[in-house]
């Protein structure tokens, strides 16, 4: 019987396998693959929304005729350079991961420019909406007051929607975005110019594959760029394959670059300038530049943060942080200079674990270089980092902080503390967190404050920089810090167990052979 069944189901798919198709076959094969290749124009000068709005000779002219269309895997959406809309682009339908569906521009001159008055929400927006581009727009949501309320950018978001995939963002201006510090919904960090948010309270809800790429985000707040993952840490299920690169933000009113609960996530190649600028009326700004928290195996590298504010009740104004529940972040080929709270926070406060700060090159950050905060995250590993410190700054080198107990403050943790330079011409000091601190094949020149930690391998020799002190604005401004000919910290450090390779400039680092000291490995010059 079952035999007969398979046979007759074989001859049936033979039949019509091998049948010619009918021209209405045809037409309809067409007409599927027209819908899902279809670009749809939007002028709004010269568009009607009465058009077929599939070539610029029949485009639509509103906003709102994109909002009620629900788009095809495929489909494009093209907004006419220069044009400007004073609305909410919020469009219908998923992509497919073979065929997402792209927002973008057409023809020349200034970017398409979608912005609010002010009003609650974003001006690009999607809901529960996988597999989109949205690339080359300039965006804008500016409000003379923020009040209690949350105000983004580009805003994409995940409430109940599973897991949302496939969101790549672009090459757009974001700015004069008026986020607000405090909102009785949700935390306002997740809200700024570009912000992919988890906000519903489902385990199972998340991002895959977010890329946040080649965009420009001034004057924006609460926080320039972040993806955050609401519920990664009650659920276990983290937001994964997140990519946040080439990405440029200032002036930006709290934090700049935030990934929050995410496994793997790669920060690379962005530069923070001015953030934390701003204070709202009794609400705390613990700003840095650049951070990622609440997460697993994160990458931080080749990113540049400067000009950090540590206003009035900041505790913070770090250029980079590695925050609470990070597990085996690391934090590598970083330029950090001129930030008021100083170059690296390591804040544990819970549960963080392996924090690994290497190959980084701060110049003359102000008040902590390296600060614990609320206790020591244990297998912290701070080795191979370049430190300059110019006369007449009172930065300390170490500082530890919130380590008073209540939960936080275990100071019971060894950390290590190798094969780095500090070059200091300040009168700050080293307050060392603990008692199992690890400090070996440092070198530790210029002043020498009391609080200067015991050093078996110590050198206190000019490490013979090239020319120290002379970084500008970019992460390739910094060959001074490269070591000279005769320089004492030529393979002089000591060998660090997966050691990850390369030096800040890009020169092998072998497992076997003794390093250099500082974040540069290469030959003397």
């Amino acid at each position: 019987m079952k035999k007969n069944i398979m046979l007759y189901f074989l001859v049936v798919f033979v039949t019509f396998s091998c049948r010619k198709i009918g021209p209405v076959e045809i037409t309809a094969i067409k007409k599927v693959t027209a819908e899902r290749t279809a670009s749809y124009y939007i002028d709004p000068d010269n568009g009607k929304d009465s058009n077929a709005g599939t070539s610029e000779s029949t485009a639509w002219k509103t906003i709102a005729k994109v909002n009620a269309t629900t788009f095809q895997p495929g489909n494009t959406i093209l907004l006419k350079s220069g044009g400007i809309w004073n609305a909410q682009l919020y469009p219908k339908g998923s992509g497919s991961a073979t065929s997402p569906i792209r927002i973008s521009s057409y023809g020349t001159g200034a970017k398409p420019k979608i912005f609010l008055s002010g009003t609650i929400g974003a001006p690009v927006y999607l809901f529960n909406q996988s597999n989109w581009i949205i690339e080359n727009l300039e965006v804008s949501n500016y409000s003379a007051t923020r009040g209690d309320v949350f105000r983004q950018g580009i805003f994409i978001q995940n409430t109940g929607g599973g897991v949302t995939s496939n969101i790549i963002i672009r090459n757009n201006y974001v700015h004069a975005v008026s986020g607000s510090f405090r909102y009785a919904g949700f935390d306002p960090h997740a809200f700024g110019g570009i912000a992919v948010v988890t906000t519903g309270t489902t385990g199972t809800d998340r991002f895959d594959n977010v890329t946040i790429e080649g965009n420009i985000v001034e004057d924006a707040g609460r926080t320039g760029i972040v993806v955050w993952d609401n519920v990664w840490e009650a659920s276990g299920h983290a937001s994964t394959n997140v990519k946040v690169l080439n990405n440029s933000v200032k002036d930006i009113d709290s934090d700049g670059i935030l990934v929050f609960g995410c496994e793997g996530a790669l920060i690379d190649h962005n530069v923070a300038n001015n953030c934390g600028r701003y204070r709202e009326d009794g609400q705390f700004n613990g700003a840095a530049a650049i951070w990622p928290t609440r997460g697993r195996n994160c990458i931080t590298q080749f990113n540049e943060a400067f000009n950090t504010q540590a206003l009035d009740g900041n505790g913070d104004g770090q250029g980079f942080d590695i925050d609470i529940d990070s597990y085996n972040f690391i934090m590598q080929y970083n330029y950090s200079h001129d930030n008021a709270g100083g170059f690296m926070l390591i804040l544990d406060a819970s549960n963080s674990v392996n924090s690994i700060v290497r190959y980084n090159i701060s110049q003359n950050d102000r008040r902590t270089i390296f600060n614990f905060a609320g206790g020591i995250t244990p297998g912290t590993m701070i080795y191979n980092n370049t430190i300059y410190i110019k006369s007449g700054l009172n930065t300390n080198i170490i500082d530890h902080a919130w380590d008073d107990g209540g939960g936080k403050g275990d100071l019971n943790q060894a950390y290590y503390f190798k094969n780095n330079i500090v070059y200091n011409q300040g009168s700050g000091n080293y307050i060392v967190p603990g008692v199992l601190g690890v400090f070996g094949s440092n070198t530790f020149y210029g002043n020498h404050p009391s609080g200067e930690p015991a050093d078996p391998d110590k050198l206190i020799a000019d490490p013979l920089f090239v020319s120290p002190g002379n970084g500008l604005n970019g992460i390739n401004t910094v060959n001074g810090y490269r070591l000279s000919i005769g320089s004492p910290a030529l393979n002089s450090g000591t060998l660090i167990p997966d050691n990850g390779g390369k030096d800040y400039y890009g020169n092998m680092v072998s497992s076997t052979a003794l390093p250099n000291r500082g974040a540069y490995n290469g030959n003397g010059l």
